[in-house]
């Protein structure tokens, strides 16, 4: 590996440099003034260019505003699914539904809200 390095470092100092391409050594000359009539013609068309460039710059504007817009509300609406989705599965997972229902009695008689215990047993009756 070294001598690949060392090899290729001794052809790069001692091959002349060339111009690779189709540069030329002299600048090219000015092209031929043609005119009032087509200096006219090229800055009417400089203008539009300009204002095609101003019209373009506001839309950019305006899509990178929405797009950022968009994004915004993607994002809150995945969060508010996400809590929304939480929420719904921690209450309804494994039969659970809120509010959460009592056991139903060893008889088969069921809880009611709002009661003390169960209806067929009275807190002065002993076990």
């Amino acid at each position: 590996m070294k001598h690949l390095i060392l090899i290729a470092g001794l052809l790069m100092l001692f091959t002349p440099n060339t111009h690779a391409g189709w540069f030329f050594d002299d600048p090219p000359p000015p092209p031929p003034d043609l005119g009032p009539e087509y200096r006219s013609k090229i800055s009417k068309l400089e203008e539009q260019m300009s204002e095609q460039h101003v019209i373009a710059d506001r839309w950019k504007i305006a899509t990178g505003s929405l797009a950022f817009g968009a994004l915004l509300l993607f994002v809150i609406g995945t969060a508010l699914g996400a809590k929304t989705r939480q929420h719904y599965d921690g209450t309804t997972r494994m039969g659970r539904t809120v509010p959460p229902t009592t056991p139903p009695a060893p008889n088969g008689a069921r809880h009611h809200m709002g009661e003390a215990g169960a209806p067929d047993r009275h807190p002065t009756m002993a076990a």
